[in-house]
């Protein structure tokens, strides 16, 4: 069932998945700055602000010779400028002093920078770096409970033990394209698996899903 359902997403990812900046470029300074612009903004809204951002810094140099009030001015049209812009100038700092401006690529440095967590972190190792790291957001949680009729155990669905370890397992077994797979999840609970009105007909994985199951069980 496993790898069915992952050869399902994988075929309906390359057919309807979302086009985004930071995929077609997923260095790992493109992926941070996008990272720290998805928070509380639609994708949409960075996808189009991000080309433009990265015109005019396109390295973690750049941004720490920048002032931060100037990185506050050019953040304004996302909205959350100056929390943004300490965010980013306290990360190129600890980045050019301690990393020699590089972006390390293992977990436990990523996670020891700055205003960087869990889901930052790995949308790092899995996009940038291509190694084999779930990521779970509430939309990628929804679908694998809803999948595998998954029940978290009294915590928030996106920090469910249960719903990571389905997650890992999806990636775990085809390393390679681990980052297509959390993109598949993520546009699927974007776009398909809603939290109300799921568009379950056109769900890749209806044939799978306990969700689906009992819906129509009489």
């Amino acid at each position: 069932m496993l790898d069915e359902i992952r050869q399902a997403l994988l075929g309906w990812f390359e057919k309807n998945g979302r086009t985004f900046v930071w995929r077609e470029h997923p260095d790992p300074f493109t992926v941070l700055m996008a990272e720290i612009l998805l928070k509380k903004t639609s994708a949409e809204a960075v996808n189009r602000f991000l080309p433009y951002f990265l015109e005019s810094y396109s390295s973690i140099a750049e941004l720490y010779e920048t002032p931060e009030t100037e990185l506050a001015r050019m953040l304004g049209p996302l909205g959350l400028s100056s929390q943004r812009a300490k965010q980013m100038k306290g990360l190129a700092r600890v980045l050019v002093q301690s990393y020699d401006s590089k972006i390390p690529c293992s977990r436990d440095e990523l996670l020891k920078l700055p205003g960087i967590g869990e889901y930052t972190a790995r949308a790092l190792l899995s996009f940038s770096f291509g190694k084999p790291e779930a990521i779970v957001d509430t939309n990628v949680a929804r679908v694998i409970m809803r999948v595998w009729g998954v029940k978290p155990s009294r915590c928030e669905a996106r920090r469910s033990p249960e719903v990571w370890d389905k997650a890992s397992q999806l990636v775990n077994a085809r390393p390679k394209r681990a980052a297509r797979i959390n993109w598949a999840l993520l546009d699927l609970g974007a776009l398909i698996c809603k939290p109300r009105r799921p568009k379950c007909d056109e769900c890749p994985m209806n044939g799978n899903c306990t969700f689906i199951a009992r819906k129509f069980t009489v």
